[in-house]
């Protein structure tokens, strides 16, 4: 399954590019574009350090063994979970101010006339992006497999190019609806994210809290040595995996940690969502003013 990881790369790869499209256009037109370089320097090196972050901690997986190995995947994913999430709530409240911000940041470093500015700043912004990319890519190949990749560089070769596009002005795409309709896909996803986690633990013998096995819907293998549709293998059942978690056989709390997750999750958007509906609609009061004329 590479939906998944097409959507959460694209998502990180869209914020990335973004940021540098945003500090690149400042500086065209304010006329400064001899900084460029210290801003894609800057990018240049939160990108290795990334790659880096990805390093340690795919050669970490490939120590671990036996439930030492659960307890290391069940914490990567209840890690990438908890960035995903903050990722999508940041993302929801700041997302309309994040050019004012950066422009400035860029603002105070131009005219303190450091160019180091410009470069940390941008390794800050970028670097920040890089490394929950690589923990989600961990996340996604622990429960999804190798697979992952081709869906992850998938998503990164589509925000590259919108990234360019929007830079060159050639590209006109609503960042608000975007962000909207991929942050309810990634509460689904993180969801998901939280269940497979606690199951990891679980499985090293870590959060046995209520019932171990709530019910089993992976039915036995069909006559042909086929998985049937609902199981977690199966074509419905494996599809519901990949993109919202699906067990065939959870625990309560499995079950308990997801409902509650999602509860909390699609609550806390929906009232920021009306207290943004109640602001844009509110108008302001009208002012008479009167004069008296001077007797």
């Amino acid at each position: 399954m590479i939906i998944s990881p097409t959507i959460i790369s694209l998502r990180e790869g869209i914020e990335a590019a973004l940021i540098i499209a945003i500090m690149l256009s400042y500086l065209r037109k304010t006329n400064q574009n001899d900084l460029r370089k210290y801003v894609i320097s800057g990018t240049i090196v939160a990108i290795l350090a990334s790659l880096g972050v990805a390093t340690v901690v795919g050669l970490l997986w490939g120590i671990f063994e036996g439930p030492m190995l659960n307890v290391f995947e069940g914490s990567v994913v209840l890690i990438a979970a908890m960035l995903l999430t903050t990722m999508i709530v940041w993302m929801w409240n700041a997302g309309a101010k994040v050019t004012q911000e950066i422009e400035e940041s860029m603002e105070m470093s131009v005219v303190q006339q450091s160019g180091i500015g410009l470069a940390l700043l941008s390794f800050s912004l970028v670097v920040r992006e890089g490394v929950e990319l690589s923990l989600f890519s961990m996340a996604l190949v622990i429960q999804e497999g190798l697979e992952s990749y081709i869906g992850i560089a998938l998503g990164l070769s589509i925000a590259v190019v919108l990234g360019f596009g929007i830079y060159k002005g050639s590209l006109r795409i609503s960042m608000k609806a975007l962000f909207k309709w991929t942050s309810i896909f990634l509460i689904l996803f993180a969801a998901g994210m939280v269940a497979y986690g606690i199951h990891e633990l679980q499985e090293a013998g870590l959060l046995l809290i209520g019932p171990i096995e709530v019910w089993n819907i992976n039915p036995p293998l069909l006559p042909d040595g086929g998985f049937p549709l609902l199981h977690e293998k199966g074509l419905i059942g494996g599809m519901a995996k990949a993109l919202f978690g699906y067990n065939g056989n959870p625990s309560a709390f499995e079950v308990v940690a997801y409902v509650a997750y999602l509860g909390i999750a699609f609550t806390y958007l929906w009232v920021k969502q009306k207290g943004t509906n109640s602001i844009i609609t509110q108008k302001p009061s009208k002012v008479t003013l009167t004069t008296t004329p001077v007797q």
